[in-house]
């Protein structure tokens, strides 16, 4: 049989990086002659596709040259300014016309240096405004709509009066509602979301075991994905908990009135439960400052400053 090596990978296996970084600056340099311009920027991905990943895991320091000859800068100065072309097709969508996971490979590596440079940022920049802001948006003001329903089924509608007595069925209807609308257009979605991506990361063996033994999904670990299983199953404790349910099998004077005797033990753990899951919903919800670089950023200075007031109370309860 026959068997391709790529020279440019075997520089990278066998440490010699100097040698790796020549290549790269010789396919991506920009030559003429009087009838063609000649620029491996095709070549160079079409030959290796996965060549910002292979970077990412072998020769991180390679990623900064590559990069720089994705860019080509003109001479000429007009009014101050130059033009400037990014080479970024092959970094947004693949062979097969599929998009790019170079941007997901790129954030993994966790180099804040390599996110801020132009190309990255450009491409960066396309994706956020021409197509995942739009979808993002919306599916964050479903959720905020969700929530809107959540807090009027659990702290609006069953707080109109003081006394059981003076509640109306009509109110107890629009609870009903809420809460359906809640368990079904909510629940069920976060739910599927979460056995999709659980069954997903288990497919591709991206788990991480937990003190060497229990292997758990590598998607947990981001707050936003755990903060959304734990209020599914906030969801689905407060679904096997209802009151109306409980009431509806026993039989009220009113229809879908959650005041009955076998509802009556539940309710404390109920309202827990349901005040967790509100917590869930606003906390969720901090993902919006994503429009905002400011929010962003004061949403990160909180996070480390809670972390270190946490320390700060956990070593002062442990002097105590």
């Amino acid at each position: 049989g026959t068997q391709s090596i790529s020279p440019f990978y075997w520089a990278i296996e066998s440490g010699s990086l100097v040698t790796a970084q020549a290549m790269i600056n010789d396919l991506l340099t920009i030559r003429a002659d009087r009838d063609n311009y000649y620029y491996g920027y095709d070549d160079l991905f079409m030959r290796h596709p996965d060549v910002i990943q292979r970077l990412c895991a072998d020769a991180a320091n390679l990623l900064w040259p590559l990069l720089d000859g994705l860019v080509w800068r003109s001479r000429t100065v007009v009014a101050g300014q130059r033009r400037v072309n990014y080479y970024v097709k092959h970094l947004m969508q693949d062979s097969e016309g599929k998009m790019n996971q170079a941007m997901e490979w790129l954030a993994k590596n966790k180099d804040p240096k390599i996110i801020c440079h132009p190309v990255v940022v450009t491409f960066s920049d396309v994706f956020w405004g021409q197509l995942a802001n739009k979808y993002f948006l919306l599916g964050r003001l479903y959720f905020l709509f969700t929530l809107i329903v959540f807090l009027f089924s659990q702290s609006i509608l069953n707080h109109l009066h003081s006394k059981v007595a003076d509640e109306t069925e009509e109110e107890y209807i629009a609870i009903f509602v809420c809460r359906v609308f809640v368990y079904l257009g909510s629940m069920t979605r976060l739910l599927y979301q979460q056995i999709v991506l659980a069954v997903t990361d288990c497919r591709s063996g991206n788990v991480t075991k937990l003190g060497g033994t229990l292997p758990v999904p590598s998607y947990l670990f981001g707050f936003q994905q755990f903060g959304s299983l734990t209020l599914v199953i906030c969801l689905v404790l407060m679904l096997a908990m209802e009151p109306v349910i409980h009431c509806m099998s026993a039989g009220t004077d009113k229809l879908f009135s959650p005041h009955c005797k076998e509802a009556k033990d539940i309710k404390d753990a109920y309202s827990v439960i349901s005040a967790i899951a509100l917590l869930l919903y606003w906390l969720l919800l901090t993902d919006l400052t994503a429009f905002s670089m400011r929010f962003s950023a004061f949403l990160l200075v909180i996070g480390r400053v809670a972390s270190e007031v946490g320390l700060f109370l956990g070593a002062l309860v442990y002097l105590i």
